[in-house]
């Protein structure tokens, strides 16, 4: 055989060709699938020999009777290391003597079919599962080849050594000026996961191989070719591929990550095709065994379902499966995540949707190894969105991711940042429907209790001094007990916590005679207006305005009727409580009205009426020590204070109960909740627009929370907007009357009438046992105070699960919280401070 190889350049050299395999493959393992060929190609029998080093297969045998010679095509496989040689040839055969002629086979050895069935077959083999892929999608990133150079580049690789890219290039180099290269030679630029060489095709079918892994590479730009130069070569790129060597530069100059940074600059250039999406997950999966095991991984499972990188909104579901498998089993997940949207340059909009995606990993089991995405997309937001609502959903979000991953001194610091950017919802205290129960916290202003609960709790984690919180908790919900009890372990609202828990537990308020001071200062309408007036109202503009022209459209009680059937009160026969009146007047600056004692239908009433002159009524029942309805001077003070208020702000001639009175004879319907829609003239949109806005922010909190007390507990305040179309902006036109908007009038008078009647009789026990007393139902009600206690009084509902006193629990609620408040106390000093 060695005579043979050293005489093939005499022969045909078409008739020679080589395969190449990797260590370890065995010659006659060509066997079966040569055989198979031609088992299916060919109608002859065929004989398959072994022989040294290899074997043979005789195919397309024919017999010659007549010349005694048995003519066939004989195919000599012959392995030498890694490379196995076939030889093509004709042979006769004498029948008489069996002696061979052979010569070299006329045809073209690498042309012929079962030839390329064996190159095809090797590459199957040696394929890595990724070379394959790729040629197949035609990626710019690799040349197409001959399989010859296919299959040599193949017996060239390592253990787990994957080919990347194949770049055609010219007029190679060598530094060394003593050394020269074959000439004639087509080269080609070779990228594996492991190393970078050149591969050079020489005329005579031999192959060359030029490794420059460990070299450097400067790339210089160049019209038409750009000049590339390493240590030890240099070499033009072809006119059309010279960016391509720009982009996987990056590759070259890594020797641990290949893959993966390959897998980046195609999932960047090849994005629209689910399988270049595949191909790049095959190159992460790949690189997943490397020191990125759970980066790669990750973009591994994450890249097929990010076609033109870009999140399927109609399939979230598939991104939080992969999301949830990884961000349970590794903490850096966020980590990794921040990189591949880096990697990959996801746009703004895509990462909001991938944090979107990524809310329900919030929770506390997974919230420390999401955060860092969380924290990555803030800087981004910031940056960005401007619109109030957004910022507030958005940094309600984050405060609790921070807060559940145990960030807690970021997270309450974020929070106090969301406290103060709350809108104004004070108005919500006054909307409540009848179902509402206000005794268990529901209704309110449940924005600021769910940012103040959170805050509370986070104070707890940090060991921080929670007073100041349980304190605005306690002044949101002063009817709650949970809130009361918590404020009366605290020393400096001890006292007044002790207070309200005995008022609501009280079967009898005993109220007693307490010494009167009459040394009042006095009080600037203006300053106290703005104090006791829910805050949403201080800014409407023409809302009391537009009071003052409804009221004065009422009729009051007629002066002359009232006073001839009614005894004067004066200091001879009341003296204590006309010296307070005389002190209250004094301190609101406004004129002591005439005083009467009601009787008749007056005898249950304390009714103030502004007017020419201004008079005051006072029912006989509270003056009677034999009256169940009797007050001593404190609680009495509370009941006249409240009528002294209406004078005093100026926004009524009559009470709210004789202004609803009024109403009804001019024909229009009063609601048992003494709220009702009215023609409103004036401007009054800074008050509904808020109502909108609070109703907005509620479903914000709601969404974002999902916790169900706030969805429950704050329902009443949209019950109320959808009922009475609060939203001015709303599309919905149904109502016959667009002017026509919700009137708060009777509540709003009366609990800044209580709020001032409450600094003079500064005795929340004597007011709440005022407000009782002035009930017109008092008499039937108070067995049933007297035997159950206040509590179970005010939490009585009808058949329709209405609370029977829900105004009674409103004026009480906003009374005691105005008592726990700061400003309560800032208005006693000014009162009674000399």
């Amino acid at each position: 055989m060695l005579n043979f190889f050293k005489g093939s350049k005499d022969k045909d050299e078409k008739t020679i060709a080589k395969l190449y395999v990797s260590d370890g493959f065995s010659v006659h393992d060509l066997k079966i699938p040569l055989v198979t060929f031609f088992e299916t190609t060919s109608k002859t029998e065929l004989a398959v020999k072994k022989i040294t080093n290899g074997f043979t297969v005789d195919t397309d045998v024919t017999t010659d009777e007549k010349k005694g010679i048995i003519a066939t095509t004989r195919l000599q496989c012959i392995q030498n290391s890694t490379i196995i040689y076939v030889i093509a040839e004709q042979v006769e055969i004498d029948l008489s003597s069996y002696k061979e002629t052979k010569k070299a086979a006329d045809f073209d050895l690498k042309k012929q079919a079962f030839f390329i069935h064996l190159q095809t077959f090797l590459l199957k083999l040696q394929d890595d599962h990724l070379y394959a892929l790729k040629n197949e999608e035609v990626i710019s990133y690799v040349q197409v080849l001959d399989l010859e150079t296919q299959n040599f580049i193949f017996h060239q690789l390592q253990l787990k050594e994957y080919v990347l890219s194949i770049l055609g290039i010219s007029e190679v180099t060598l530094q060394d000026a003593e050394k020269e290269l074959p000439k004639h030679t087509s080269w080609h630029f070779v990228l594996t996961s492991k190393r970078t060489f050149l591969l050079g095709k020489i005329p005579d079918y031999n192959m060359l191989l030029l490794d420059i892994s460990s070299e450097s590479f400067t790339l210089e730009d160049k019209t038409g070719k750009d000049l590339i130069t390493t240590d030890s070569l240099s070499f033009y790129t072809e006119f059309m591929n010279d960016t391509l060597y720009h982009e996987i530069l990056p590759v070259l100059e890594n020797t641990g990550n290949r893959l993966g940074i390959f897998g980046d600059i195609l999932v960047k250039k090849y994005n629209k095709k689910e399988a270049h999406l595949q191909l790049a997950s095959r190159l992460f999966q790949l690189q997943s065994t490397t020191t990125d095991l759970l980066l790669n991984e990750l973009k591994a499972d994450l890249i097929p379902l990010l076609k033109r990188l870009k999140v399927d909104a109609e399939k979230p579901e598939k991104l939080l499966e992969v999301f949830t498998k990884h961000a349970n089993a590794h903490e850096t997940f966020g980590e990794n995540l921040i990189m591949i949207v880096n990697d990959w340059k996801l746009s703004y909009y895509e990462q909001k949707k991938v944090l979107a995606i990524l809310q329900p990993l919030q929770k506390k089991t997974t919230a420390k190894h999401t955060i860092a995405f969380h924290e990555h997309f803030y800087q981004l937001f910031i940056e960005k969105e401007k619109k109030a609502e957004i910022v507030f959903e958005f940094n309600l979000n984050y405060a609790k991711h921070l807060n559940n991953s145990e960030r807690f001194t970021a997270a309450i610091s974020l929070y106090r940042t969301i406290y103060e950017s709350l809108p104004d919802d004070s108005i919500v205290d006054l909307l409540p429907t009848n179902t509402t129960n206000l005794l268990e916290g529901e209704g309110g202003q449940q924005l600021k209790i769910t940012i103040l609960e959170a805050m509370l709790n986070i104070q707890k984690e940090l060991n921080e001094d929670v007073s100041e919180t349980i304190h605005k908790l306690a002044v949101l919900q002063p009817l709650l007990h949970a809130r009361i009890d918590a404020l009366a372990l605290h020393e400096k609202h001890q006292q007044k916590a002790k207070t309200i828990q005995e008022i609501l537990s009280a079967k009898d308020l005993v109220t007693h005679k307490t010494e009167v001071t009459n040394d009042y200062q006095r009080l600037e309408k203006k300053e106290v207006l703005k104090e006791v007036v829910p805050s949403c109202f201080q800014n409407a503009k023409g809302f009391f305005d537009s009071l003052n022209n409804f009221i004065a459209a009422l009729n009051p009680p007629d002066y002359e009727a009232v006073i001839s059937f009614s005894d004067r009160l004066n200091a001879h026969n009341h003296p204590e409580i006309i010296e307070r009146i005389t002190a209250i007047c004094f301190a609101l600056q406004i004129n002591v009205p005439e005083c009467y004692i009601g009787r008749g239908t007056y005898s249950t009433s304390v009714i103030g009426v502004e007017g020419k002159p201004s008079f005051l009524m006072i029912g006989i029942d509270f003056l009677d020590p034999k009256s169940l309805r009797h007050l001593e001077v404190n609680a009495l003070t509370f009941l006249v204070a409240i009528e002294l208020a209406h004078i005093y702000f100026e926004h009524s001639k009559i009470t709210s109960t004789d202004v609803w009175r009024g109403a009804a004879n001019k024909g229009f319907t009063v609601v048992n909740m003494l709220l009702t829609v009215l023609p409103f003239v004036g401007n009054i949109g800074a008050i509904f627009g808020n109502i909108a806005n609070i109703e907005k922010y509620g479903k914000i909190i709601n969404r974002v929370e999902q916790v169900a007390n706030v969805a429950e507990k704050g329902q009443g305040i949209m019950e109320v907007t959808e009922k009475f179309n609060l939203n001015p902006f709303s599309k919905d036109k149904s109502q016959a009357n667009d002017s026509q908007n919700l009137l708060i009038t009777s509540r709003l008078m009366e609990i800044v009438a209580d709020k001032v009647a409450l600094l003079f009789a500064d005795d929340l026990k004597a007011a709440v046992k005022g407000l009782l007393a002035g009930m017109t139902t008092f008499e039937q009600d108070h067995p049933i105070i007297s035997q159950y206690g206040v509590e179970a009084f005010l939490a009585r509902t009808n058949e329709t699960g209405e609370f029977v006193h829900q105004e009674l629990i409103i004026r009480l609620k906003s009374m005691c919280a105005f008592y726990l408040s700061d400003t309560f106390e800032t208005l006693k000093k000014q009162l009674y401070t000399s």
